[in-house]
């Protein structure tokens, strides 16, 4: 069934003021915090979140905005805050300093991209960078700092092969700054010098392999990560000037994996964060007197990069970016009075009424697997469920923002997107399946999962795959038709080998390394969408970009063909829509394109761009694209 799109006005507005932001950084101070972003409109510009004051808020950067069209060489790709609301921009053209007013001029440009980016310890406008240079793991060290001159950045020095992890400013003033040196198979934290261009250890240890993790600039402690011995893992310890270096035990008695976010520059304090198995929880560790103590975000809230700081009452406050609750990422902070937020002052940073997100574990074929769940109804007695599958295959659902989720579960879809064995972030062991057998043990991870949703519901679901997530949604209809409602594929290909001839040296390279070119075929049959077609029973709609780089369009193009040579009608058991202009992700920036896909996936009609789809014509689907709205080529 066909139907006009009437488009919902009340979300898409909203997700047009949505920021996704693509780089993040605090200053030296932790006063102040700067990032990239791109808005649902196509535009990039710059974000300043002032947190020093007793009302901190978040600004535009005055002076920094980017169109779609501008070249890609001229775009920054990083923003560095200084506490007087000023930026400098780092990218492929070089340095740009952008002044608290909006002026703008070049600070000249670094031989390669940084490893190293310090802000100045005090918050003034200044940054020590590391850079690798030649084949050999050498580095070097450089500075910029904001001078009424104008001043280009200048070379400091060479320094030795280095870890980019790790390190910090050593002083309150920027002379020194630690990093971590390759030393003969160990690591060894080391003292940089700015002024002179000398590096000397930090502590005379031969036998030591340490990394220097943290570090307070005002009282020159440094947190340590030492490996532990006889599978005990790593230990933390804690070197402070003049003094010994002491391990802390208080850690050791935290369950899971923990990862130190962030020390206090006045040392005391160090917040860690601790993932034990799908529970993530954040707790600050007092140096001096060994011990733990939770600091227990508002729920949903998943933390990422993070800085201690002094409130405007002294006491220590923590900030961290919220990015992973399924929520728009949004300042958090904490204090002695505990956990509060700052909203980023976009209608979307401020809504209340998004879908919620949570992660799950959910029955997979050889076991539980992790799926991330969206949506306003439980997914039990949900309208619709559909099971999402992400590309790759070396990829994962996180617990982030997704607007594609949320124009779903505004159709009253509850969406379950799995992390299937192969996907990444859950060890090698969980990825290594995938090697050599694409939509092996994935698909019956994905097909496991279904049986499960379809025995408590009673219904089958919907499947909605792009990229390599297509390819699988296509195999699983195939394979298992009882499973499955309908079929939306943005972007498939037909199998591996069949890409192989049509992609690019960088798929290549990729379908090379994960062993793509192999095809399973067992009881179920051959993973070659081609050869499933004829058992695909659902109603099935193709999306692809005409210019995707990734995924040729020939793919689709080839898929439709024989849908119509087995009999297939357009319109009615399938329909392909080209996207003229678009690349891999040809649903970005359009609403038509989104509710076409949410209808057809909770009701089953097909909501065509408007005007109203027809065979071999072209509409306006996007600005300054088409679409080809066909049964076939």
């Amino acid at each position: 069934m066909t139907a006009t799109m009437t488009a919902r006005p009340g979300l898409w507005p909203l997700l047009t003021t949505l920021r996704s932001r693509l780089s993040f950084r605090f200053s030296g101070t932790g006063h102040a915090a700067a990032s990239l972003v791109a808005d649902g409109r196509g535009f990039l510009h710059g974000e300043f979140w002032d947190l020093g004051g007793a009302a901190p808020e978040c600004r535009v950067v005055p002076g920094l905005r980017y169109d779609s069209d501008t070249d890609p060489g001229r775009l920054p790709d990083d923003a560095v805050p200084f506490d007087d609301g000023g930026v400098l921009l780092i990218g492929r053209d070089g340095l740009w300093v952008v002044s608290p007013e909006g002026r703008r001029w070049s600070a000249g440009r670094l031989p390669t991209r940084p490893v190293v980016v310090a802000p100045a310890p005090d918050g003034s406008p200044s940054v020590f960078f590391v850079v690798r240079e030649g084949t050999s793991g050498q580095c070097s060290g450089w500075q910029w700092t904001r001078t009424g001159s104008h001043a280009p950045v200048r070379r400091l020095g060479e320094l030795p092969p280095l870890l980019a992890r790790g390190g910090g400013w050593l002083d309150p003033h920027g002379d020194s700054y630690l990093v971590n040196v390759h030393d003969g198979g160990r690591t060894v934290p080391t003292v940089y010098d700015l002024r002179s261009g000398e590096y000397t250890a930090l502590r005379a240890d031969p036998a030591g392999d340490d990394t220097g993790w943290s570090v307070a600039p005002r009282t020159g402690e440094v947190l340590l990560v030492s490996a532990g011995t006889d599978g005990e893992g790593h230990r933390l310890r804690l070197y402070e000037p003049g003094g010994p270096t002491r391990e802390l035990l208080a850690p050791r008695s935290l369950s899971g994996v923990v990862t130190p976010v962030a020390m206090h520059p006045g040392g005391g304090l160090v917040a860690l964060h601790v993932v034990d198995q799908t529970s993530r929880s954040l707790v600050a560790l007092d140096t001096a007197t060994d011990d733990v103590r939770p600091m227990r975000a508002p729920e949903p809230c998943v933390l990422g990069a993070g800085a201690w700081c002094d409130g405007p009452s002294g006491a220590a406050r923590f900030w961290s970016l919220s990015i992973g609750s399924g929520l728009p990422a949004r300042m958090v902070a904490h204090d002695p009075d505990g956990w509060f937020e700052v909203h980023d002052g976009t209608p979307a940073g401020t809504y209340a009424s998004w879908a919620p997100s949570e992660a799950r574990r959910m029955p997979g074929a050889a076991g539980d697997i992790e799926a991330i769940v969206c949506g306003h109804q439980d997914w039990r007695s949900a309208r619709q469920v559909v099971v999402c599958l992400h590309g790759g295959p070396a990829d994962r659902w996180a617990l982030k923002f997704s607007q594609l989720f949320q124009v779903l579960a505004d159709e009253g879809v509850t969406v379950i997107a799995p992390n299937p064995r192969g996907s990444v972030g859950y060890g090698e062991a969980f990825h290594r399946p995938i090697a050599g057998a694409w939509a092996g043990p994935d698909l019956d991870d994905v097909l496991a999962l279904a049986r499960h949703v379809r025995r408590a519901r009673g219904a089958p679901v919907a499947l909605y795959g792009a990229s390599y997530g297509g390819f699988l949604a296509l195999l699983a209809a195939g394979v298992a038709p009882d499973l499955c409602s309908r079929v939306v594929a943005v972007a498939p290909f037909l199998s591996g080998d069949r890409l192989y001839p049509e992609a690019s040296t960088r798929v290549r390279a990729m379908i090379d390394r994960l062993g793509g070119r192999t095809l399973v075929v067992d009881d179920a049959g051959p993973r070659d969408v081609l050869a499933q077609l004829p058992r695909i029973t659902a109603p099935l709609v193709v999306l692809h970009g005409e210019r995707d780089a990734t995924v040729p369009v020939s793919q689709s193009q080839r898929l439709v063909r024989e849908l119509r040579r087995l009999g297939r009608r357009p319109g009615t058991d399938f329909h392909y829509v080209e996207i003229a202009g678009a690349g891999h992700a040809p649903l970005d920036g359009s609403a038509e394109l989104h509710q076409a896909v949410a209808r057809f996936l909770a009701h089953g009609e097909w909501s065509a761009p408007t005007p109203p789809a027809a065979t071999d014509c072209a509409e306006p689907a996007r600005g300054g694209r088409t679409a080809t709205t066909t049964g076939g080529r």
